[in-house]
Order: structure tokens, then sequence, then C-alpha cells
């Protein structure tokens, strides 16, 4: 359900028919240590109540260096066709610490399209500063949906900026069909609600 713990079968049945009941239609799913037998369940009732079930893994370690070989690129193909034949509609990518690299990020998504028939998505925290550059290869590879913060709540642990992204696709077909100016509007009325919170950050 929501929470970083395990909850019994019926907890979970019961949370997402009321949710799906409710209006929610993408229900992402995740197991911190990437247990598949975790995810079935949640996977199986959001497909009985008719809404689309994101499987995610969560991203650790670094696929490009060769001596680390437990999280290694096989180790997330693999993960991510057990997720697909478990029934998830889209497999998603949390990189919950920021760590996951621009050319990893091309060689994993890449290698995912090659393997899989349903959408991939990616999720990054922007902790380290990269994630422009990330989700720029990350896009160069074939990925379908990268999330994004509006500009003045983005950065740091946030998601990357939305505006950011925009404009470091300029003269690529995959820039978002996004109304730059609207987009903008709207991130004034943000930039002046963020400082009310500087306490919580």
């Amino acid at each position: 359900a929501v929470g970083y713990q395990n909850y019994p079968d019926n907890a979970i049945d019961e949370f997402i028919r009321l949710a799906a009941k409710n209006g929610i239609d993408v229900f992402r799913i995740f197991d911190s240590l990437n247990w598949v037998p975790q995810l079935e369940e949640s996977i199986q009732r959001v497909r009985d109540n008719g809404k689309v079930a994101e499987a995610a893994m969560a991203y650790t370690g670094d696929i490009l260096d060769t001596n680390r070989t437990k999280y290694n690129l096989k180790y997330y193909v693999d993960l991510a066709q057990e997720l697909q034949a478990a029934g998830a509609h889209i497999i998603g990518i949390k990189d919950m610490s920021g760590i996951l690299k621009p050319q990893a990020a091309y060689a994993l998504i890449s290698e995912l399209k090659n393997h899989l028939d349903v959408p991939i998505h990616l999720h990054t925290h922007d902790t380290t500063g990269n994630g422009i550059f990330l989700y720029s290869e990350a896009i160069r590879a074939g990925v379908d949906v990268v999330d994004v913060a509006t500009s003045a709540l983005a950065g740091t642990t946030s998601q990357p900026s939305m505006q950011s992204l925009y404009y470091a696709l300029s003269n690529n077909q995959r820039q978002p069909d996004l109304d730059i100016q609207k987009a903008e509007k709207l991130d004034e009325y943000w930039a002046g609600i963020r400082p009310y919170y500087e306490g919580f950050g």
C-alpha cells in the first residue's frame, strides 16, 4: 500500500480497490529490495481493478563498474523481464538517490528497450545535479516517460527541472509538446510559495 513496510494481502487488496474506485489510474508498485514475490499480489490486484500497474525497480550500484557483479546490467534486465511476466503494464526505474549516471542510463534503457514490450518510466532525484544530462541520455536511448518538477521546486532532492529539460531538448524531435509560457507563469506562483517552506527543506 502506501508506506515502506509489508502489509497483509487483504489490506493491499482493499487499498487498491478503494484507490481505483476513487480515481487512481496508475499504481507505481515497488519493493526496496526488488523482491518480485512481494510485488505480484499488488500487480494482480491493480490489473483486476482495470488500472495500470507500473512495477518499479529500485536502482542501486553502478552498472558501469565491472568490479560490481551483483547489480549489473544483466540483473536489471532479468528483473524487468520478471516484472513484465508478472503482468506489469509499465516498467519503472526508481533512482531514489540520484546515483544513476547518464552513461549508465543510456546503457540500461537501450538494453531494456531490446528486451521488453512495455513502456519504460525513469524517476530520479537531482541530488547529484546530473538530472538533465541523465534524462537527455535516457531520452536518446528511448525512455518513454521521465518525472520532472516545476523549476521553482526542482533540483537537489526533488526531480530535475521541467523547464530546463524542455530547453535542453530544443531542436530535438522528442522535445515535449509544452506551452512553455504557461509553464513559466505557473512557476512564478510556486516561486512565491516556496519561501514559506524553507524550514522544511
